[in-house]
């Protein structure tokens, strides 16, 4: 299937885009471990009939920013409007799946369903190794140790993926801490997050996580579940918090039953 790319201006950045197909929008947001490039493994198993549109979210893969704060949903919002997209299926992973919930939150109207693999949540308590992470991925970035963070993220988030897998997040993570160093560009929080505002997304959503997942996306999706007035939860098998890479043809397929129902 042939695909259409291009460069959209939004507020102060180049976000890089490509789209495939016709038919009604499918938006899809990537992991923050990751760029747009996450999501080639399960393009041909998309459902035909639709206009899957992926993107580079500012700070990272193919898209440039000027330094200051910005709106992940913001840039969603800009994106979709330079296409001329009204309404979309949106898809998000990880802190892809935060951005489709802030999305929605805010814009109700244009979002027709929500897929969130593994999708999370600005004020979860972190359990202990995420927090062990978190400090050591900050302490490798404070020396100026770039290749000790990136190792430190495929360890976190691909530990059992496949060594394809694994070379790709280490060099999407590469690239974003490179140009997020280097462009200064600093998102800004959601008030109140939308931790609070759940009742108030309405789309039907499906939410997936990796039976090899860290517990805190587990505490995630059973707060979402609660949560969100039409929501489903889904496990699985095999996969760990990437899971568009590690199982792409059920992540495609989660998508498609979810179209679909």
């Amino acid at each position: 299937m042939s695909e259409d790319s291009g460069i959209a201006d939004v507020a102060g950045a180049r976000i890089a885009w490509w789209a495939q197909g016709e038919g009604s929008a499918i938006v899809l947001n990537h992991a923050g471990v990751a760029d747009a490039r996450m999501w080639q493994p399960l393009l041909s198993e998309l459902p035909a009939g639709h206009r899957v549109v992926r993107y580079d979210m500012r700070g990272f893969g193919r898209t440039r920013a000027a330094a200051g704060t910005f709106s992940p949903s913001r840039d969603l919002a800009g994106l979709l409007d330079m296409l001329g997209i009204e309404r979309a299926h949106v898809v998000g992973a990880s802190f892809g799946g935060l951005v489709a919930l802030e999305f929605a939150s805010m814009h109700p109207d244009r979002v027709a369903s929500l897929v969130l693999l593994a999708p999370a949540l600005p004020d979860i308590e972190p359990t202990p190794q995420l927090l062990a992470f978190a400090e050591a991925e900050e302490r490798a970035i404070a020396l100026g140790r770039i290749d000790d963070a990136v190792a430190i993220n495929v360890e976190m988030w691909a530990a059992d993926s496949s060594p394809e897998v694994r070379e790709l997040v280490a060099d999407m993570q590469r690239m974003a801490f490179e140009l997020q160093l280097r462009e200064g560009a600093e998102s800004d929080e959601l008030e109140p997050p939308v931790s609070a505002r759940l009742a108030a997304i309405e789309a039907p959503t499906a939410i997936a996580i990796g039976d090899r997942d860290v517990a805190d996306f587990t505490a995630v999706a059973e707060r979402l579940l609660a949560g969100l007035p039409r929501a489903s939860l889904h496990r699985i098998p095999d996969a760990g918090h990437l899971i568009a890479l590690d199982q792409p043809a059920a992540a495609a397929r989660l998508i498609a039953d979810h179209l679909g129902g």
